[in-house]
């Protein structure tokens, strides 16, 4: 993400313009790429995560049948946005968008998307936010405030994990919060409890890689015993409220998605 950073401030970073853009032949494949708004791919992406049959595979084959399922008439047709996507939006700026003065606010989604004041007044004026809001309260130091102790978080600590990160805050992953898994920072086999300020979300394969042993209990190795199994990538923690990847090395390191910044733990 630095180096990406470092190479657009020296050599600027060319505009992206919508459009439909077929490859060569190669080897008998062609690729084909497709730039749009963010609603609109976000949309299709959405639809075509719906018609996956085979869980699997990998992300990029489990949507080719889907995608052409679409295209030959053969699906659902585009899925109508209807937000129970999170949208993280801070008491000051939803009172300017409620009073009609938030043209400049910009939110952020936990599909990874963002809108604009307007088009938050505008989804909720077409009903595209449903007849219910929900009020996360999160604290500056200790995050989402607790509800209440369970196996598997609820809708409301799966909601409020996924309003304080709206894309799995693992270093430069990019996976909106949709579709991520909720993540216990500290094990659950090890003690810890299913409150909000032990949950996040983590993408199915950061939520695989995180070292849930952090003082040896894999494989329950003696001090001084060689460690085995999979390598050690470090793990989520809560640091000062928000959370971070403890790498191996002891740094804590955010994500630097533009969404990650966003979260309801950015707001306050």
């Amino acid at each position: 993400a630095y180096a990406k950073k470092r190479v657009t401030e020296e050599g600027g970073d060319t505009t992206k313009k919508p459009g439909v853009r077929l490859g060569r032949v190669v080897d008998g494949l062609r690729t084909i790429s497709i730039t749009d708004t963010q609603r609109r791919i976000t949309d299709l992406e959405k639809t075509l995560d719906t018609a996956i049959t085979n869980d699997e595979q990998p992300r990029s084959e489990a949507l080719l049948e889907p995608f052409w399922d679409l295209i030959e008439g053969k699906g659902t047709g585009l899925i109508k946005p209807a937000y129970r996507t999170v949208i993280a939006i801070g008491l000051e700026d939803y009172a300017k968008v409620s009073c009609g003065k938030g043209k400049d606010v910009v939110v952020a989604l936990s599909d990874g998307t963002t809108m604009t004041g307007a088009e938050f007044i505008n989804a909720a004026m077409e009903g595209s936010l449903g007849d219910k809001l929900y009020v996360g309260l999160f604290h500056p130091t200790a995050g989402p405030v607790n509800l209440y102790e369970a196996r598997f978080a609820s809708d409301k600590l799966r909601t409020l994990a996924m309003a304080e990160n709206l894309v799995c805050p693992w270093p430069d992953c990019n996976v909106p919060a949709d579709r991520c898994q909720v993540h216990h920072i500290d094990a659950h086999k090890h003690g810890g409890h299913t409150k909000p300020s032990n949950l996040t979300m983590l993408c199915k394969y950061h939520n695989g890689v995180n070292n849930d042993d952090p003082d040896g209990q894999r494989n329950n190795r003696r001090p001084g015993k060689p460690k085995r199994g999979k390598p050690n990538r470090g793990r989520m923690r809560r640091h000062r409220g928000k959370v971070r990847l403890h790498t191996p090395g002891g740094k804590l390191v955010g994500n630097t998605h533009h969404v990650s910044s966003m979260g309801a733990m950015n707001l306050i």
